[in-house]
Order: C-alpha cells, then sequence, then structure tokens
C-alpha cells in the first residue's frame, strides 16, 4: 500500500455543529483557514490520498469501533498558545482532560504506522486563529473573557478531504463510529481485537459462539448531541449509539444476501414530531417513534409485525419523565428532529460495528 500523504486531507474529530457558534465567532476574525476548515482537532495531518479512505476505514473500523466516545470540554483554562516561526503565534483551545484523545490517537497510530511519521508528542488542540507576540496576551485576555465553558460529546472520527473541491474547501467524506464495548470484559485497545476460532462466513472469522447481532439505523453525530444535551443533570443512562433496529440474528446473517436486500431501499429521511418521545414503563426505556414509518418499513426485511421503527435512546427513572418530556417539546423544530437515512450498520452484541451497507442513490432527472 502507497504511503504517499498530503495536504488535502487529514483525520480529524469534529464538534456537534450546534457548539460551533463561540468558536466560529472567534474564527471567522482571527483564522486564516477559517474559510477552508471546519472545526476541528487533528489527530493525523497531513493524510492519506482519499482515494484510499475506504480501505483506511476497514482497517481503523477494527481498533475504533470498540472506544468509548469522547466527552471533550473547553474552559478559560483551554484558551492556550504556541509559538510559530517568527513573530507569529497560534492560539487554540486544548481540551481540558487531554487522555483520551491521546489515547485515541495512540490506537491509530498503532494501526497506521505506514502513514504517521511525526516522532513529536501528540497535543490536541483546536485552531482558534493566529496573533503576533506583541499582540497575543490582548487577544487571549480579551477571548477568555467572553468565553462560555462548553462540554459535548465525539462518536466518529472523520476523515476529510479538499481534494475535489471546486472551492478547495474540506468536507467530511468518510467516518468511523466511537461506539464503545457493551461486554463485561475489560479489552485492550493497544492492538486489534483478533478473533482466533476458525470457522468462517463470507469470509469473515466467527467465534464457535455466535454471537447476536442486530441490522440498525444509528443516526449522525449533531443528532444525537442534541438529545444527550437535554438529558444533561437526570437519570438518564443513553445506549451507546442511538438506534432504530431493523433486525435481530441469533447467527450472523449471509452479508451478501443483505447488501442485495439493502441497496435497492432509497435514501429517506426520518423525522420525529414534538410528541414523539415515549417511554416504556415497565423497562424503563426511553425512545423516539418517527412521524412516518413507510421510509423505515422497506428495511423490515424479516416482516416482523411489531415493528415500529422506534429509536431507542435508552432508559430512564420514570419521575423525570415529565421533566424530559418537556425539555424535548420545548426545543423541538423541523431542522433539529430529523436526520438523513444513508446507510445501515449490522452490530455485534459487544457492540463492535461489522459492516456497513449504503442505501440506495435517489437520481432525478
Amino acid at each position: 500500500m502507497s504511503t504517499n500523504t498530503t495536504h488535502q486531507t487529514a483525520l480529524c474529530l469534529i464538534p456537534p455543529e450546534n457548539f460551533w457558534e463561540q468558536i466560529q465567532s472567534i474564527r471567522s476574525v482571527h483564522d486564516k483557514a477559517y474559510p477552508r476548515w471546519m472545526p476541528h482537532i487533528n489527530l493525523v495531518y497531513p493524510f492519506a490520498p482519499e482515494t484510499e479512505f475506504s480501505t483506511l476505514k476497514s482497517r481503523l473500523d477494527s481498533v475504533l469501533n470498540q472506544r468509548q466516545a469522547l466527552e471533550i470540554e473547553f474552559d478559560q483554562s483551554s484558551i492556550q498558545y504556541f509559538k510559530q516561526k517568527g513573530q507569529e503565534c497560534t492560539f487554540h483551545l486544548r481540551p481540558k482532560r487531554n487522555k483520551d484523545v491521546v489515547e485515541l490517537y495512540e490506537a491509530i497510530k498503532n494501526q497506521l504506522t505506514d502513514y504517521i511519521k511525526d516522532t513529536r508528542s501528540f497535543e490536541p488542540h483546536l485552531t482558534l486563529g493566529q496573533a503576533t507576540t506583541s499582540r497575543i496576551s490582548d487577544v487571549l485576555y480579551e477571548i477568555k473573557a467572553k468565553w462560555k465553558p462548553i462540554k459535548f460529546t465525539i462518536d466518529r472520527v472523520c476523515l476529510i478531504s479538499r481534494q475535489n473541491d471546486s472551492n478547495d474547501l474540506f468536507s467530511i467524506k468518510n467516518q468511523v463510529l466511537l461506539v464503545g464495548s457493551t461486554s463485561s470484559e475489560s479489552i485492550s485497545y493497544e492492538q486489534p481485537v483478533v478473533i482466533k476460532e476458525k470457522p468462517t462466513v463470507n469470509n469473515k472469522i466467527i467465534p464457535s459462539a455466535p454471537l447476536k447481532t442486530t441490522l440498525c439505523i444509528v443516526p449522525p453525530m449533531e443528532f444525537s448531541s442534541r438529545l444527550l444535551h437535554l438529558f444533561e443533570e437526570t437519570s438518564f443512562r443513553p445506549q451507546q449509539p442511538f438506534r432504530i433496529v431493523l433486525a435481530e440474528y441469533s447467527t450472523y446473517p449471509n452479508e451478501t444476501e443483505l447488501r442485495t436486500q439493502i441497496e435497492v431501499v432509497p435514501k429517506f429521511t426520518v423525522n420525529f414530531g414534538a410528541r414523539s418521545i415515549c417511554f416504556n414503563y415497565s423497562t424503563a426505556r426511553l425512545f423516539l417513534k418517527p412521524m412516518d414509518i413507510e421510509p423505515i418499513g422497506k428495511l423490515n426485511l424479516l416482516k416482523n409485525q411489531d415493528f415500529d421503527g422506534s429509536l431507542t435512546l435508552g432508559e430512564l427513572d420514570k419521575q423525570e419523565l415529565t421533566d424530559v418530556g418537556n425539555r424535548f417539546t420545548e426545543h423541538w423544530s423541523y431542522s433539529t428532529h430529523e436526520f438523513e437515512v444513508d446507510r445501515v450498520h449490522l452490530i455485534d452484541s459487544n457492540g463492535r460495528f461489522q459492516c456497513s451497507f449504503p442505501l440506495k442513490n435517489q437520481c432525478f432527472s
């Protein structure tokens, strides 16, 4: 495999869009790269050519799907700077707690040793802008005085590129989800998990005691982050990731058959209304019911008569249901409570993503 790298791509972490406003108000004034980049924490830059993204995603899935989502916090102490060449400084945000991001980087570095040649210590940061040495104190004082601390969840690593963009702007081309493991066993993240059993299905090694697998829809980071924000300081225990379960299998399904069934289904949008939030008093399950089940129903491959297309969020103590329901209704809008479905995922009972199936692009003449 080629190990050429380019400054037109990067592997990075991107904050949820509903936390961008404060960051972008600073970057629009101070950051010369503001038009080209979205807010981001670079993990690998320069990175591989865009043509290699699909292969690299598969390599990263094997180690990153097992990792937990990251909690990132930026407060006043996060606003720092480092000196560049000459009289210029770059000021930035450093996560209040670096450890999880550094460990994520080390896992990536161990997997992509052929691409990461930088021997310097990794210092995660989100660039805000540039200033001369003589002005840096004044700039930082002004920013700190206005800064309101933010805390958010990042549940995926993004592969971004500007290689084929006519405006030379970066955009997300692929993503690797940080899902975590539901297994009670301790998992080492330093090396990929290797299953040693010999039986295979579709050229994949399968454990001798088959894991239950789930075919599901996973909403995008921005949608999930907005919901998590509503449940702060409550008893809510989220399922990671949020998901719409389409089918469950007691043995590993035939990927080729699944792909044939799924890839003919067109992309669609899932919409939730102001009163979509529901609760099961017997199980404490908190979930959302879509306004229109018909598009999702096309993915009900097992023709389950009880399928309702609901999005499982997690568990909640019943005494807090009224408060959470009111929060959801108050913050509901058409723009914040819908998302596009362009693929579905097969996840095993340990929370590992086995594969993804893209839906059909809709073409209009």
